[in-house]
């Protein structure tokens, strides 16, 4: 009993060591071919009519919410809920995301698609690209 008890639990330390010693790019990332970590995230926003100041604004929209899809990638992003419960039913559910920082070196690049009976719409695409160093100094910062 003691010989299976003592296996068991060598075998358990021996998961973990290598569970621990294996690690891979971070969840949404993905490495390059030079051994840079690449993240990518995309938002979208309708264009209301033809004037050139409602691309603007679409362009402007589509890219907040690129880079706070990126920002959500790259750092994480705190959820919390709340419910409340009455005469044993569900009166109301809460739950909010949100995720804090500061996005200095993302490229975005837009794709424009018009559609007959859809609106147009503006896809915008936020690229990060870091290095080993540049996300090794970010994990201090990641929650």
């Amino acid at each position: 009993m003691k010989v299976k008890t003592l296996v068991v639990v060598l075998g358990v330390f021996a998961l973990a060591l290598v569970g621990c010693a294996v690690t891979g790019p971070a969840p949404g990332a993905v490495v390059t071919d030079d051994g840079l970590i690449q993240f990518t995230a995309a938002g979208q926003s309708a264009i209301a009519n033809d004037e050139a100041i409602s691309m603007i604004e679409a362009r402007a929209a589509a890219a907040a919410v690129a880079k706070a899809n990126l920002l959500e990638k790259v750092k994480g992003a705190y959820v919390s809920g709340s419910v409340t419960v009455g005469d044993l039913m569900f009166s109301s559910q809460e739950a909010r995301v949100s995720t804090e920082g500061f996005l200095s070196r993302a490229t975005i690049t837009y794709e424009e698609v018009s559609g007959v009976p859809a609106p147009n719409i503006v896809t915008a695409i936020a690229t990060l690209t870091l290095s080993e160093d540049d996300m090794a100094d970010l994990a201090a910062y990641v929650q």
